[in-house]
């Protein structure tokens, strides 16, 4: 049984070892590869004196040298273990903080080295070539502490294992179950007190262990892979995500949400569980349903608002989860693009599509109200000479001028329009075929009196006007055509006036 027991030791901290060298050639590109290296190493040397210590015919020194070096081994795996634990839950340790966990197998090693400090750790006897060990309180707390970290580390992974992505949970089981062999072989040593002749099922356990970590690495470069949990997801996000208990209070929240809203969403906030956002009274009323909309806040950022409520598994409220995302430019783009589809892009009066919609909707108004509706179609005099001798340059600030005109001229219920090339309209509401006239003579006076400065001289515009008052049975292509047919009519009179389209008979 001893050769046999040697034999797997030794094979355990040759496998141990070549898995740790296999580890820690990924350092550079995994915040795990160190520490899984390190706690390797520990393995390995554990390993490796414990199988020694049951060769039989070893010396007495050489035997009390192994002894302490198991122990080094184990504060080795012991502190790796929870640095490797920690980085797997996604807390990256400082250097720092790694060094003061290699601080006690570092001291161990330095009490090797004294014959005071090996007898404050063991009190070794011997009785001929036996060697007889007595545990003093500082072995004592030595295994407290290790059996600490290594729990500690264990306890910490299976929670972050609840709270990582699917895809990555079997990380957090390979490591468990790695940490768990050893684990619970040297606790089995410590309850039936192994001697130097006595069977250690720790390498055996280690020899498990080590050949799992060769494979992972071997083939599943396990080592490359930090899970991802959903609580390092909210953190990047650049969406805000806060959460509401059932009673409305704030419990918790991404850094998006803090800097979105501001310091009352600090850690003695969330931890009393009402945060007081500015924002909260729009949420009291979607407390029970899914919402969707947007905010504008005070310094006009606009928030995409979603409220999402939870329930527990009894279908009771558990809450609400509110997503904020900032869409002021994609609302600045959005109205670009509706003003663009709406508007003329010279004049930035209402265009021809907005134009039809509108007549279309005031002709049905009209025809079953019995109101009038009258409208004036404005063509500028003489604009292809404007161009030809001033430049279309010329011609453009013209129109926009007119364009001003137009718009001053019209009132809340009416509509200006470009219909196209120097061609205008004014939709009149309510006006019979006598005021739309006059309207449309006031508005033939105020273009008469544009004048645009050039480099060649002063250049003035007159128009011709057409109106048309609906009548019976009209459509609204009917009042477009009888529109453009008076304005022709106001053309060929002379232009610089006004023309009424006759009524049908």
């Amino acid at each position: 049984m001893p050769t046999l027991v040697y034999v797997v030791s030794l094979l355990a901290a040759v496998v141990a070892g070549a898995a740790g060298v296999m580890v820690l050639r990924r350092r550079r590109i995994s915040h795990l590869a160190l520490p899984l290296g390190v706690m390797l190493a520990g393995a390995s040397l554990w390993s490796a004196c414990r199988g020694s210590l049951l060769v039989t015919g070893a010396s007495v020194p050489a035997t009390i040298t192994l002894r302490y070096l198991v122990f080094v081994g184990v504060a080795l795996v012991a502190g790796a273990s929870f640095w490797y634990f920690a980085v797997l839950s996604g807390h990256r340790l400082t250097r720092r903080s790694a060094a003061m966990l290699m601080v006690h197998p570092t001291v161990l090693l330095c009490l090797l080295l004294s014959d005071s400090g090996r007898e404050a750790f063991l009190h070794v006897d011997t009785v001929g070539t036996t060697v007889v060990v007595g545990h003093t309180p500082l072995f004592w707390l030595h295994t407290a502490y290790c059996f600490g970290l290594l729990v500690t580390g264990i306890g910490r992974a299976s929670a972050a294992m609840g709270r990582a992505i699917p895809r990555h949970r079997h990380v957090f089981a390979v490591a468990a179950l790695g940490a768990a062999l050893p684990l619970a072989g040297c606790m089995v040593g410590l309850v039936f007190t192994i001697g130097p002749g006595d069977p250690d099922l720790t390498p055996v356990c280690f020899l498990f262990s080590a050949a799992m970590w060769w494979w992972v690495e071997r083939f599943g470069q396990h080592s490359t892979t930090v899970p991802v949990s959903t609580r390092r997801v909210l953190d990047i996000l650049d969406d805000a995500v806060v959460v509401l208990d059932a009673r409305g209070s704030v419990i918790d929240a991404n850094p998006a949400a803090r800097c979105l809203l501001g310091g009352g969403l600090d850690d003695t906030s969330l931890a009393e569980g009402d945060a007081g956002v500015p924002w909260r009274r729009y949420l009291d009323a979607d407390q029970d349903r899914h919402d969707r909309g947007t905010l504008v806040t005070s310094t006009g950022t606009v928030l995409d608002v979603r409220v999402i409520p939870m329930s527990d598994a009894l279908g009771r409220s558990a809450g609400v989860v509110v997503v904020l995302r900032d869409v002021t430019e994609m609302e600045r783009l959005r109205a670009e693009l509706v003003d663009q589809a709406t508007h003329d892009w010279l004049t930035g009066l209402n265009n021809r599509r907005v134009l039809e919609h509108r007549l279309a909707s005031a002709v049905g108004h009209a025809t079953s109200s019995g109101q009038p509706l009258s409208m004036v179609l404005v063509d500028v005099d003489h604009f292809k000479a404007v161009n030809d001798e001033h430049g279309h340059s010329v011609g453009d600030r013209l129109l926009a001028q007119i364009g001003r005109v137009l718009e001053a001229s019209a009132g809340p219920d009416e509509t200006a329009a470009r219909l196209g090339g120097e061609e205008f309209v004014l939709l009149l509401p309510g006006y019979a075929a006598d005021d739309a006239a006059r309207r449309a003579d006031d508005l033939r006076a105020r273009c008469a009196r544009i004048t645009l400065p050039t480099a060649t001289g002063t250049v003035g515009a007159t128009v011709s006007a057409g109106v048309a008052t609906l009548a019976p049975g009209w459509s609204p292509d009917d009042m477009l055509r009888a529109a453009d047919d008076a304005m022709y009519a106001a053309k060929a009179a002379g232009r610089d006036r006004v023309a009424h389209a006759p009524l049908p008979v």
